[in-house]
Parts: structure tokens; C-alpha cells; sequence
């Protein structure tokens, strides 16, 4: 079975230079590209991979931050990450995340080099180049016919919301646990919601956003994620959908299969950074599904 190898492009520039390794390793190892560290992070949620190959610096975090994402995300996964301008405190932190190289220049044979190193393989040879086309192309045969498409099947219909009646108690705990994201992290809003898009509980500003609207709509895109977590039989899953903007970044996670966090971050106050966000808020949504689990 070939090796997953996930390249992540970032604003640097860097895809190009890694695309080369698609052809030089040929069909040994199974590359992924990612336009994104965002993207990236999907990736590696949804299945794993053996080795990620980064910028040290992407648009939206630092390369350390997204390592250690990356790492949270999927231990097993080694880390590669190029274009770095190389200090010692930078040393000294990509050693502490373990992380497995850290290049100050990219080369494609360099990165071979590190990739061979990293699973395990002999770095192939470049292959030659292609002989030149002959000089008349051979006539083109018309296109076949594609076969019709079959209708798509419908979506499953979303588990039906439970009503939510916390005690004075709990429900102080559940503020306390939303005001700690607002202090950490910086959200203008944090709020919990149905599925249904009816808001239980909120603790910071809505300004001029139309929450009630805003809410449905991130709430519904997110109402699949109970049914993923009853086919993998994992309590703990942790469903996350990210819109971001030119002004609004927007987090929704899922608490339990029919209540969901929303994060709203005006990036004129603060900027969110991915990183960030999910350490902080897996463990506030630890405290929160404790909450509504005793009001069940």
C-alpha cells in the first residue's frame, strides 16, 4: 500500500517546487496537495497520513502552530516543514513539538532526501526526459457519450432536538465555561444552539449580525455530524465547520449530536487563528457536554 504524503501549498509559493515530487516518487507514494493549512487540517481529520510537508509560515498561522495541530490531530503523522529562516528558539521549539525536519531552503532533492529519511525509502532517481512528440499528431477520436448521472441520494434527515432545561446551576456553568472562550480566545460571540438554529445560551456581543439566521444556517451544516458519530460509535467526536471573511471569521463545533457551538470572531478587534481556537475550545466543549449530559 503506498504511503500518504500531504503537501500543503500556504502563499509562499512552494506547490511547484513540491509538485516535482509527485513525478520523481511516481506511483510509491499517494500525494495530496492542500491549498491551505485550513484545507490541510480537513484533510488530516478526515483520514490519516504518513508525512505532511508545509511552509514554515502560512497564511494562517505559523508552521509550529499548525505542526502542533497537525500532531493533536494525528500523532502518528511526521512533519516536514521548509523556507525557514532557522534560529535557535525556532530549534528549540520544533524540537520540543518533535517535530521531524525542519529545512532552511527548499530543494527538491533535499526534500526527497528528507522524505526517503522520514518512511523509510530509497529516494529514487529522476527519471529522464520525455522523448519529443512526433511531428504529426495522430487524428483525435471523437469523445465518448458519458453515461447518465444517477440522481444523488438524499441527505439523512437530522435527529430530532431535545429540549434543554438546565438547572440555575448548570446553567451558570455553562455561561462560565462560554465566557472563558470570550476571555481566552476572543470571540466576539459565543453561543450555544439547536440544530434547529433556536439559541439556548449566549455570552458576549451580537452587534448588527442577524444571529437568529446566522445561527440556522451553521447549526444545519453541521447536523450530519451525530450520525458520523453513531457510524464510527465515538462519543467524542468533535465536528468543526469554519467560515472565514473579509471581516467575520465563524466556528461552529458539535457539543452533542443536537446542540452546536458557535465562535464569531470580527476581525477588526481580533484575528482568530485556527490553532488556537481548536486547542482552547475541545476542551471548553469537554466541560460544556458535561453540563447537558446531567440535564438529560
Amino acid at each position: 500500500m503506498a504511503r500518504r504524503v500531504l503537501i500543503v501549498a500556504g502563499r509562499e509559493g512552494y506547490a511547484p517546487a513540491l509538485q516535482a515530487q509527485i513525478e520523481l516518487w511516481g506511483g510509491s507514494l499517494d500525494f495530496v496537495l492542500a491549498a491551505s493549512g485550513n484545507e490541510a487540517l480537513w484533510e488530516i481529520r478526515g483520514s490519516p497520513y504518513d508525512l505532511v510537508l508545509a511552509p514554515a509560515q502560512l497564511p494562517e498561522m505559523a508552521g509550529m502552530e499548525f505542526a502542533e495541530v497537525v500532531q493533536a490531530l494525528s500523532p502518528a503523522t511526521k512533519v516536514v516543514l521548509v523556507g525557514a529562516k532557522i534560529t535557535p528558539a525556532l530549534q528549540s521549539q520544533a524540537e520540543a513539538l518533535r517535530l521531524f525536519a525542519l529545512l532552511p531552503e527548499l530543494s527538491v532533492q533535499e526534500v526527497a532526501t528528507v522524505i526517503g529519511r522520514a518512511l523509510g525509502l530509497p529516494v529514487p532517481r529522476p527519471k529522464p526526459p520525455p522523448p519529443p512528440p512526433p511531428k504529426e499528431a495522430p487524428v483525435p477520436t471523437p469523445p465518448k457519450a458519458s453515461p447518465p448521472r444517477k440522481p444523488a441520494a438524499p441527505p439523512p434527515s437530522a435527529p430530532p432536538v431535545p429540549e434543554v432545561a438546565l438547572t440555575p446551576a448548570r446553567q451558570e456553568a455553562v455561561r462560565r465555561a462560554l465566557r472563558d472562550l470570550v476571555v481566552s480566545i476572543g470571540p466576539q460571540l459565543a453561543l450555544l444552539v439547536s440544530i434547529a438554529g433556536e439559541t439556548l445560551l449566549a455570552e458576549g456581543s451580537a452587534g448588527d449580525i442577524p444571529i437568529s439566521t446566522l445561527a440556522a444556517r451553521m447549526a444545519s451544516g453541521l447536523a450530519g455530524a451525530g450520525e458520523l458519530a453513531r457510524l464510527l460509535k465515538d462519543e467524542k467526536f468533535l465536528g468543526l465547520s469554519l467560515f472565514s471573511g473579509s471581516r467575520y471569521d465563524l466556528y461552529a463545533f458539535t457539543v452533542t449530536p443536537t446542540i452546536v457551538l458557535l465562535l464569531v470572531f470580527d476581525k477588526m478587534v481580533v484575528e482568530s487563528k485556527l490553532g488556537s481556537v481548536w486547542l482552547y475550545t475541545r476542551r471548553v466543549v469537554e466541560e460544556l457536554r458535561a453540563a447537558l449530559e446531567e440535564t438529560r
